[in-house]
Order: structure tokens, then C-alpha cells, then sequence
């Protein structure tokens, strides 16, 4: 079934439910549903969907563009302690916020405890979500929106106040969207750049914005944001990341003129296409969501947790104020490893994790596996095969569910990154 005829069959179900109590809605998901067809963002590339190429950034890339990057990583740099007047202090706080709708909240109260655990945290981070339920992009795109206060209102339950916020994770949808692609996704796309300029006018010092798309709403059996609503949504994000990049709007720059937005970047990108494994063997079970199909479960919320943790303290834009050990950070280039990771299956893995790898010069090499804190928690050496590959199987069959990360290490190059992210599931 393609993914634009879901929709009648979800006009139907909509009628149970409002969109402000759909969260306890009892309309079961659709567990049938579990692949679309379509293609993730990461995966497209340069290819098109509809005509609209794919990639997390231009022409069909999913890396920021190095003056992008260099940019953010200068601004990470100037993060530092504030009080709750927005003046530096050795004393103060560096505060990060969640901003979105219902199913920000559920994943971002997934993360907090999470983060505030993690003993690489910077102690003077505070984490405060702010995100609120039924809270959706065409809600809160009203500056005069009741959620403005809401936010308030939780800062200063926290102890700390709108001057003292310099980094968000935004995380938004238009509820219950109708009309075709592009004009669905321009329309969040508008909402999106309207809800940034919101930030810097009512958060005078947030300074970084990490947007994520919807993940997977294949299951979903109502009209709040079902496919391919959810999956357009990550082109909303791109759009308004790269009119940033441009130099089309959303200036962040006190330098080229009047500021109107915090540099844009993409968060982690979450979307796959139900149970049929994107490149890097992320899934979404049926099992991991609410009976709605569309709000997060815990096995959703743990794994989007998990995948902000890391990104937090993985990214050269994030690592200066996220992780304590970290002052400042540049983008030097890293020779290449001398072996890498080919491929990783099946994911979710529960038993047995079976790991290829490609050699660049014959030496002795393992597959090391961590979790999202960087604890190794498993290692298995590589076998050759041929000349070129060899493999590995790793027993993942006593580790706990949640996102692992694995790296390929060899005695005589360079450690290559953790850029392999598995699932393990129970």
C-alpha cells in the first residue's frame, strides 16, 4: 500500500479522537503497516523524491558544508556560563532546552536522566524541556501562543530564566496536515522559520538550534501526522537549514546585518521507513510505539534519547559546552583508518551481531563495541576472508536494549570513529 493511501482510512479513525486528547486516545496502531517505500533522506542522496533531491544538506549531501560547520564550531566555543540576566558567569549555567509538542516532551524526558547521568556531562549544563503536548508548529508559530509562557514557566521553576538559554532542540510537526507534497512540507517549513525567529526575539541568547524530523508514522490510525506527512517533514528541515546556509534568510550573523535566528543545524535524523532497515540498520518496530501508532513508546523514546545523548556529545558544534573534558574544538583533518567498517547485521541484533570489515594494509584487528556513554561493553576480533574484507561476531546477547555504537580498531593506524550505530533489542 503506498503511502498516500493510508489517508482515507485515517480520516476515518480521526473522528474517535481531538487532536488535544489524541494522546490517550484508544484507537489501536496499525502493526500491518511497517514499511512505506520510501526513501530516507540519508539514503536518497542526490537522488529525488518527487523532484526534490534528498541529502540532510545541499546537493544531495548529508554533511554540513565546512564553512557551516566552522561557523558553529566558533559559536560553540564562545558558549560559557551564564546568570539569569544573560551575563557571563563563572557561577552561572549553560542552559539547553527542548521546544516542540507532545512527542518532543515524551522523548526529551527520556533524555534528561539520561544526560544529567552521563558522567561526561558538563556540570554546568542545565537541561530544562520545555516542550509541551499538543503544542504543535502551527500553534506556537503565534508569538502570542500561551506555550511562550509555558516555557517561562519551566525555566523558572528550574531556577533559571529566558536570558540564560543559549541552546535548543527543536522538534515539530503541523498537526492533522493536509494537501501534497511540496506545499505540505513548505507550509512547516514556514511555521519552522517563524518558530526560530520566535527564539531569538523571546530567548535573546540562544545561540544554536538543532532541529529533528518526525521518526516513523507508519502505524499511525489517525490524522495527527501520519505518513507521509511525517517523512516530508524532514524536508521542511533541510529547506530551512540550507535557506540559512545560502544566505537567503535567518541570518545568525551579527556581522552581515541585523540577527534574525540561531545557527540552524540538523540534530540527529531519525526517520527509516518502518521495519525495512535504512544504511545504517536503523528500524522502527511496531512495538516501540503508543496504541496510536503515532506518539512514542519507550522503546521509541529510549532510542531517541539515546541518539540525542550522542549526538550532543559527538558533534563538533555541540562537544565544547555538552561534554566537561572538552574546550574547545576545531575540525582537523584525520587520515583515513587502515581498515573500516563495511557492514553490520541484523538490526536490531539480540543474539549475535555479525560485523564485515575492509582492510586498507594486513595487520591484526577487532570490532569494539560502546555504548552511547562511550563504555566498551564488547570486542571480537576479525577473521580474514580475502585479501581485502574479513568479519566478525560479536555475542550482543547479554546486553540490555538501546543504540550502541561500533568501531573498528587495529594496532598499526588510526582508530576509526564511532560512526557504526547498531540496535539491540529484547
Amino acid at each position: 500500500m503506498g503511502a498516500k493511501s493510508f489517508l482515507p482510512l485515517l480520516a476515518i479513525a480521526a473522528i474517535a479522537c481531538s487532536i488535544a486528547s489524541l494522546s490517550r486516545c484508544a484507537i489501536a496502531s496499525d502493526c500491518t503497516r511497517d514499511s512505506t517505500g520510501l526513501i530516507p533522506l540519508i539514503d536518497l542522496g542526490p537522488g529525488t523524491y518527487l523532484g526534490f533531491p534528498g541529502g540532510l544538506y545541499p546537493f544531495g549531501s548529508n554533511q554540513r558544508p565546512e564553512a557551516h560547520t566552522a561557523a558553529g564550531v566558533s559559536i560553540a566555543n564562545e558558549i560559557t556560563p551564564l546568570d539569569t540576566l544573560g551575563s557571563p558567569d563563572s557561577n552561572g549555567r549553560i542552559v539547553l532546552i527542548s521546544v516542540g509538542m507532545s512527542n518532543t516532551t515524551q522523548e526529551f524526558q527520556t533524555f534528561l536522566p539520561k544526560a544529567n547521568a552521563d558522567p561526561r556531562r558538563n556540570p554546568k549544563l542545565l537541561i530544562v524541556d520545555c516542550a509541551v503536548g499538543g503544542q504543535a508548529a502551527n500553534v506556537i508559530r503565534n508569538p502570542n501562543a500561551a506555550y511562550w509562557d509555558s516555557v517561562s514557566t519551566r525555566l523558572s521553576r528550574a531556577g533559571s530564566s529566558r536570558a540564560q538559554v543559549q541552546v535548543v532542540w527543536l522538534k515539530e510537526a503541523n498537526a492533522s496536515p493536509t494537501g501534497g507534497f511540496p506545499a505540505s512540507a513548505e507550509s512547516l517549513r514556514a511555521n519552522l522559520a517563524t518558530i526560530v525567529r520566535i527564539i531569538e526575539q523571546k530567548l535573546p541568547n540562544v545561540r544554536l538550534a538543532y532541529l529533528t524530523s518526525r521518526i516513523y508514522a507508519g502505524y499511525a490510525t489517525t490524522t495527527l501526522n501520519p505518513e507521509p506527512y511525517a517523512y516530508e517533514s524532514g524536508f521542511a528541515v533541510k529547506w530551512l537549514v540550507e535557506s540559512q546556509i545560502r544566505g537567503d534568510s535567518l541570518n545568525y550573523d551579527p556581522a552581515r546585518g541585523p540577527v534574525e535566528a540561531p545557527w540552524l543545524s540538523w540534530g540527529p535524523y531519525l526517520w527509516a521507513d518502518g521495519m525495512n532497515p535504512r544504511s545504517d540498520g536503523l528500524t522502527w518496530p511496531c512495538s516501540y510505539f503508543a496504541t496510536d501508532g503515532t506518539h512514542p513508546g519507550p522503546g521509541a523514546r529510549n532510542l531517541v534519547a539515546d541518539s540525542l545523548l550522542a549526538f550532543f556529545k559527538s558533534d563538533s558544534t555541540t562537544a565544547p559546552w555538552f561534554v566537561s573534558t572538552v574546550t574547545a574544538v576545531s575540525d582537523p583533518v584525520v587520515a583515513p583508518p587502515r581498515g573500516w567498517i563495511t557492514r553490520a547485521y541484523p538490526v536490531p541484533a539480540s543474539r549475535i551481531l555479525n560485523v564485515e570489515a575492509a582492510y586498507r594494509a594486513g595487520a591484526e584487528a577487532s570490532i569494539l563495541l560502546y555504548t552511547v556513554s562511550g563504555r566498551l561493553v564488547g570486542s571480537s576480533p576479525l577473521q580474514r576472508l580475502t585479501a581485502s574484507t574479513s568479519a566478525a561476531r560479536v555475542d550482543v546477547s547479554r546486553l540490555p536494549s538501546g543504540v550502541y555504537y561500533l568501531q573498528y580498531r587495529d594496532e598499526r593506524g588510526p582508530r576509526d570513529s564511532l560512526g557504526r550505530r547498531i540496535v539491540i533489542t529484547r
